[in-house]
């Protein structure tokens, strides 16, 4: 097989030359394979990073900090909400045609402020945005979804899209406990 092995780690050759081409020739084969190893686990020490590489530890991390000094790279904690039993949800919402920018940017600026919300994305197409939201369970879930969006004179209309099961987050496959 077309298989990179480094130690305990191998990567599809694909997968390295499809990351390759999309950063449009801004990454190699090892920053590739730094992205993808921290991809699987953002704690990695440098140390672990340059064996799993097959590069010097002074070398992984001036490779490391240069992706992430460059903005390509960041290195994040996420918070598994299934973990904890916590419900998510995803929200998309469709703007009236007359809603005005800065209404628009307000309500978003509003949705990254909100303590209950964890991603706000906007969209190209037959919904302009969606709001992931999570609370304590589906009841409680509801309850902030509608706080946070009746009556809104923006909105056009919006649809509630439940999680359940997440087979794919990232690299690993997710057990949800409230399912």
């Amino acid at each position: 097989m077309n298989k990179i092995n480094l130690q305990d780690k191998k990567w599809d050759r694909k997968e390295i030359e499809f990351w390759k081409q999309i950063s449009k020739g801004e990454l190699d084969d090892i920053d590739v394979m730094i992205y993808l190893a921290l991809r699987e686990n953002g704690r990695l020490p440098d140390t672990e990073l340059a064996r799993i590489v097959g590069v010097s530890t002074p070398t992984a991390r001036r490779r490391r900090l240069a992706l992430q000094e460059k903005g390509y790279l960041q290195v994040i904690g996420l918070l598994i909400f299934e973990e904890f039993g916590l419900a998510s949800a995803d929200v998309i919402i469709k703007f009236k045609e007359s809603s005005k920018k800065e209404e628009i940017k307000a309500f978003i600026q509003e949705a990254v402020n909100n303590p209950k919300v964890f991603e706000v994305d906007e969209y190209i197409g037959e919904y302009d945005i969606v709001i992931k939201f999570f609370d304590k369970d589906f009841k409680e879930l509801k309850k902030t979804i509608e706080d946070f969006l009746i009556g809104r004179k923006i909105i056009a209309e919006y649809k509630v899209l439940p999680a359940v099961s997440s087979p794919k987050l990232f690299t690993k496959p997710m057990k949800y406990k409230h399912v």
